[in-house]
């Protein structure tokens, strides 16, 4: 049973999600802790998913499709949630686009669509959400990124300077928030079961092989601390990273 703070009754959630985002593991993770989530992206199967998903664990669910990269969609989508709940406590932001290549052979227009895919929906859906949460005095946001936001990887250069903006954004807003009781956090995970970078099966093998707990991550294993910085128990928890990584940043 989760600690009494830790509940999100009567909370309502947003969860942007983009391509391999776990967007229906987290919005069933807010669900099962008692909030009401509303999901947004262009991947209408991803959210279709996402609401059968928090429903079926009693709870409201709301679908709005929107490209997560138009502030003109993303505030209309804002709008269109607090019409149905008149408030968000929970904004998280889960959006990701794995890219690897050589740094002497990603081409400006690589480098561009992988800082875009990473960073700017954070910061577009942050900003639109903020607002409202600004005006309550009271929010919670919380930033999906990767361990590779702190650690580089042969080949990651692109992918591992947008994530580590997530975590610098992460960080700014926090500071900049905080007088008004808006919490802004991230969560940086390790490498993940059935995502782009474990696909191949050799590419798999090694990467558990250099993981200290001789696997990969799975979503339930970030569950507790999402629903943790979502809820009242993490009410002096600003500015940070929570790297679930399965020992990965321990590494030398």
């Amino acid at each position: 049973m989760l600690p009494r703070g830790m509940s999100l009754k009567d909370k309502v959630a947003v969860v942007g999600g983009l391509g391999q985002s776990w967007q229906k593991e987290i919005a069933s993770y807010l669900a099962e802790a008692g909030a009401n989530v509303a999901v947004f992206g262009e991947n209408k199967d991803e959210l279709t998913a996402a609401v059968k998903a928090v429903e079926k664990l009693a709870r409201q669910a709301l679908a709005i499709t929107t490209s997560p990269f138009s502030p003109k969609e993303v505030s209309k989508m804002v709008q269109t949630v607090l019409e149905k709940w008149q408030k968000i406590d929970i904004l998280v932001n889960s959006f990701n686009l794995p890219f690897a290549k050589p740094l002497p052979e990603v081409s400006a227009a690589e480098w561009t669509k992988v800082m875009e895919a990473n960073i700017t929906p954070v910061f577009i859906s942050t900003q639109a959400v903020g607002r409202h949460m600004l005006e309550r005095k009271e929010g919670r946001v919380i930033n999906i990124t990767s361990g590779l936001a702190e650690r580089g990887i042969p080949n990651g250069s692109a992918y591992c300077a947008a994530k580590g903006a997530v975590v610098q954004f992460t960080r700014a807003v926090a500071l900049e928030w905080a007088k008004n009781n808006v919490r802004v956090n991230a969560i940086a995970l390790g490498w993940m079961e059935n995502s782009a970078e474990t696909s191949k099966e050799e590419w798999r093998q090694v990467l558990v092989r250099y993981a200290p707990l001789k696997r990969l991550a799975k979503p339930e294993d970030f569950a507790a601390a999402l629903v943790y910085l979502a809820s009242d128990a993490s009410s002096f928890v600003t500015g940070s990273t929570f790297y679930i990584t399965g020992g990965l940043m321990a590494h030398g």
